[in-house]
């Protein structure tokens, strides 16, 4: 394959450590609700539109830790919340001395994200006393890439809610409304922390809408409807995530021009992501004029998969 310029820093993937956003008024205004009010901010909207790393960005924003579970079909609210590894403890027990006692049972509780997020001293001891030894204290899960937060709160990201079955909304109805619950293994209550900012934890729940969630829990919930971004959003969002775009005239015109064609609304539209993905390709190639049969065959390969899909579909 022959070489093609490189871009210093050239975008891969999905960015979702929050590190780059451009939050509109609306979503502004969303988190400050959710913030006062201590309810989970529910975020609709099409894939790709940037909803689950809108939860990194207000972590780093407000210097908060951050905790995600992204969602599936075989998910339980029990997952959010603790498990106990029994077959670890029977193990131990099976192989400790007859003199030996088996360890108790906090050494085998595993914390789970919104314990992590409500109470991370608690959570570290596995629910022990705060004076008690703990032979496997646990550490913290690590999700946003050099982010170290100093503040005393913590934002949680329940990513694609709508993957799993109306029973996984209703089992977090009295967790995420109340936000305590008890782990009944260990007879422990866990809830915000003494030294925790009161308006901790923001909790951030995505959807894609492909499946009606709960009325008692979208009740329970800020909801915010998130749009797919017009022409001008989409060629800002571009320059924020690659600042070369801005300093190139010819780039920012292509840009531009990419952006009036796949916003939303128009009759072949682009995700957010789908649309960067276009903007890699065009600084990675240094450039492709859009009426070449090649830059014909990128758009194909990167907005138009759903028809692609449907033609393979059909020819096998």
């Amino acid at each position: 394959m022959a070489d093609v310029p490189q871009h210093p820093q050239p975008r891969k993937g999905d960015r979702r450590d929050g590190s780059v956003y451009s939050p509109t008024p609306e979503i502004i205004t969303a988190v400050q609700v959710a913030l006062i009010t201590g309810r989970p901010l529910l975020l609709a909207g099409p894939p790709g539109c940037g909803k689950s790393s809108l939860a990194g960005f207000v972590a780093r924003t407000l210097d908060f830790a951050y905790h995600e579970f992204v969602v599936t079909d075989e998910s339980s609210p029990q997952d959010l919340l603790w498990n106990v590894d029994v077959i670890a403890r029977l193990r131990d027990a099976q192989l400790a001395p007859s003199d030996e006692r088996v360890p108790p049972l906090n050494d085998y509780v595993d914390p789970g994200p919104l314990w992590w997020a409500l109470d991370p001293a608690s959570a570290a001891r596995r629910g022990a006393d705060e004076n008690a030894k703990v032979a496997r204290p646990c550490s913290m899960p690590v999700h946003l890439k050099d982010h170290e937060p100093q503040g005393a709160g913590a934002v949680l990201l329940i990513d694609e809610i709508d993957k799993a079955e109306s029973s996984f909304c209703n089992g977090l109805l009295v967790p995420l409304g109340s936000r305590q619950f008890h782990v009944t293994d260990i007879d422990e209550s866990v809830e915000n922390g003494v030294d925790r900012a009161p308006e901790s934890p923001l909790v951030v729940i995505t959807t894609n809408g492909e499946r009606d969630l709960p009325d008692a829990f979208v009740r329970r919930c800020v909801v915010l409807a998130v749009e797919g971004p017009d022409a001008e959003r989409l060629e800002e969002i571009a320059g924020l995530h690659f600042p070369a775009v801005t300093a190139d005239a010819d780039l920012l015109e292509q840009v531009r021009l990419l952006a009036q064609r796949f916003e939303t609304g128009a009759k072949q539209h682009a995700s957010t992501a789908e649309f960067l993905d276009l903007v890699s390709v065009l600084l990675t190639l240094g450039g492709v004029d859009g009426d070449t049969e090649q830059w014909r065959l990128i758009e194909r390969l990167v907005v138009e998969k759903p028809s692609v899909r449907r033609n393979l579909f059909t020819s096998w």
